[in-house]
């Protein structure tokens, strides 16, 4: 079994302007630099439990026949000779056993310095009522399938190159069916087109590029540099990670530079995120302006697209020998300007970001900076030592967040927001008597994980996770820790890293207790138990799901209802509950072969009082502008007049989910 090492870089809260001006060095400057010849340090041994890929520290010496150049057709890569490092391995999550025969595969070598390279995964999900709505179940039974084909390059010690097609599809789907097709009436509900910015239907299979990139080594200092599209995998894969637990994964177009040594490694990196601008001959971004006719209305829309985005920054590694290893990372997700919708039109004072002026874009910036740390023990020496400290593993990890939303608020007046009537180009607002000013981030992450292994095959572990909330989102500062890359899964046996096989909350406005246990047999498999408790860390804050978004309407809040036509924000006549859903899981892993495996997995979950409070009520409540409160029925209370088809509304106490997952790595 094989831990791939970890890749880390440190800064910590540079000013936003450095992230921008790194982004743009890193992005645009860094190809230019001349390969000089250098020679490495040897690669660090790796771990022998963690599978999900990680960072190389360093590429292995060139095996290089006595007497032949760099260049000569002599030329061994050795990749091929000692194995291929964590960085090739970034796009697949599978068991220890296959990731090392992989690695050490001789049989995908096609010569000395080419690798061809393929991976099969079909997954089956039944996702069973995790809204937790008598009413609405919302089931979801589905077999996915990712598909990948790829190619591995190292001709030289001076350059390497990985490109990975891969497709990601839902069995049973299709892509459009066109006019004059046969298969017309066969796929007659699926779309026959899709419009970048536009919602629609879209096809049920995705083939793209998931990895693209070439890497220059040997450059002055002993630095490396990768460019293009890559999976950026940064320590235990909480904030920045591939994702491959899901059908398509997660890959960032863009360059990093790195020095790697035995005793530490400086990475700095720039990633475009979203991009404003199409290409010519038709290469579109989804998040360009657009204009384009409305099939259903016949009118003309235009967009105004999203704007560009960045992930910019540092993370760093020190290592004190093989006792443990120190991360220190800063990094930015940076958005150039928050667009104002439509264009050339004023927006209300009150929205996020307006400031009174007539132009397409709001002139506040959205910049979410993160800095953190992280320790832990999990290194190639304390897993091969003899002691008994050998079966403790530990990790500490802490994120504070900073940066302006590009929302502007009121100031308040001896704690009230006092507004009188402004009028700006014959609009009339409300407006703020006493100005505004930006809204701030104020996210917290804390997060505490160990356990021991007996025997080298039960593993007994625990885990307390602290995602900050934000008691008044409607402030001056937001203070609800806010998620990256949102990675998901990360490395096995730690591979939960958020709470829950269900993946049914996001990493905000939270705090998870868990423990797990896990235990490696000889002949069947690696078997996984999982208990998590979920609360909010603010009942006045969302229970948020897995995407980042606050599940509104489906957890008691105090100052998040739902707005309605009027403009006026509806409020659940409820309890706060602090007590989101608890999850009991199973899993387990077993090796068929050297190339392939079988996965089963099972989640419980039992709703808590966050959820039942809010589902249970009878009536919500609007406060109008006069200050004037109307008590409206809920679907709870109407179904005893009026019962509905779909059976009683409320709150569901039981969800679950179930999934089968076969993997072939080759």
């Amino acid at each position: 079994m094989n831990i791939p090492n970890r890749e880390k870089d440190r800064t910590v809260r540079p000013p936003i302007s450095v992230l921008i001006h790194l982004s743009a060095l890193i992005l645009f400057g860094l190809p230019t630099i001349a390969v000089l010849g250098q020679d490495k340090p040897t690669e660090v041994a790796q771990p022998q439990i963690q599978v999900q890929p990680q960072p190389a520290t360093t590429t292995p010496t060139t095996a290089t026949p006595a007497g032949a150049n760099a260049d000569d057709e002599n030329y061994v890569s050795p990749l091929k000779t000692k194995g291929l490092t964590s960085e090739f391995n970034r796009a697949v999550l599978i068991d220890p056993e296959i990731s090392k025969k992989f690695s050490t595969n001789k049989k995908g070598w096609l010569n000395d310095w080419i690798r061809v390279g393929a991976y099969v995964r079909p997954r089956y999900e039944d996702r069973e009522n995790l809204g937790f709505d008598r009413a609405n179940k919302g089931n979801v039974s589905r077999i996915m399938q990712t598909t990948q084909l790829f190619f591995i390059l190292d001709p030289s010690p001076y350059f390497t190159m990985k490109v990975n097609i891969q497709d990601a599809r839902v069995w049973g789907g299709e892509t459009p069916a066109s006019v004059g097709d046969v298969r017309a009436n066969t796929f007659a509900s699926t779309g026959n087109f899709v419009i970048p910015g536009q919602a629609s239907i879209n096809p049920a299979g995705a083939t793209s590029i998931r990895e693209a990139w070439f890497m220059i080594k040997k450059l002055p200092l002993d630095a490396k540099i990768q460019i293009g599209r890559q999976i950026p995998v940064y320590g235990d894969q909480r904030l920045i990670g591939g994702a491959n637990w899901t059908i398509n994964g997660l890959s960032f177009d863009g360059a990093r530079i790195m020095f790697d040594r035995d005793s530490f490694n400086i990475h700095f990196f720039g990633y475009k995120l979203v991009s404003n601008a199409s290409g010519p001959n038709n290469v579109l971004s989804a998040s360009s302006p657009i204009t384009y006719t409305d099939p259903t209305t016949g009118k003309t829309v235009t967009t105004t697209g999203n704007p560009d985005q960045y992930l910019a920054g540092t993370y760093n590694t020190v290592k004190a020998k093989d006792w443990f290893l120190v991360d220190l990372y800063s990094f930015g997700v940076l958005t150039h300007k928050t667009p104002i919708s439509p264009a050339g039109t004023l927006t209300t004072p009150s929205a996020a970001g307006a400031d009174l002026t007539p132009n397409a874009w709001n002139k506040q910036q959205n910049n979410l900076i993160t800095s953190g740390f992280r320790i832990s023990n999990r290194t190639v020496g304390n897993y091969q030592s003899a002691t008994h400290w050998a079966g403790w593993d530990w990790t500490l990890e802490a994120a504070w967040q900073s940066g302006a939303t590009g929302a502007r608020v009121d100031n308040l007046v001896a704690g009230q927001d006092v507004t009188l009537p402004l009028t700006v180009n014959g609009v009339t607002y409300n407006g703020s008597v006493a100005g505004t000013k930006n809204q701030k981030y104020a996210g917290e992450f804390f997060v505490l994980q160990s356990g021991y292994t007996f025997f080298e095959r039960l593993r007994l572990g625990i885990q307390y996770q602290y995602a900050s909330g934000d008691h008044n989102r409607t402030d001056a500062t937001n203070s609800t820790f806010q998620t990256i890359a949102n990675p998901r899964f990360g490395i096995i046996p730690y591979f939960n890293n958020v709470a829950g096989l269900s993946e049914n909350i996001g990493v905000k406005n939270l705090i998870s207790k868990s423990v797990h246990m896990s235990y490696k047999s000889e002949q069947y498999g690696t078997f996984f138990v999982s208990y998590y408790s979920n609360d909010k860390a603010q009942v006045q804050d969302a229970w948020y799901a897995i995407n980042g978004t606050a599940n509104t309407g489906a957890s008691t809040e105090a100052n998040n209802g739902v707005t309605n036509s009027s403009g006026q924000t509806v409020y659940t006549l409820g309890k706060l509950g602090k007590n989101i859903y608890n999850e009991f899981d199973l899993a387990w892993n077993y090796v068929i072969s050297e190339y392939t495996s079988v996965w089963l997995g099972a989640g419980f979950l039992t709703a808590g009082s966050a959820v039942k409070n809010q589902k249970n009520a009878l009536y919500t409540y609007t406060v109008g502008n006069d200050g004037s409160v109307t008590l409206t029925p809920t679907a709870v209370l109407n179904h005893m007049t009026t019962p509905s088809v779909y059976g009683p509304a409320g709150a569901a106490s039981q969800a679950k989910m179930f999934y089968v997952q076969f993997n072939a790595l080759f």
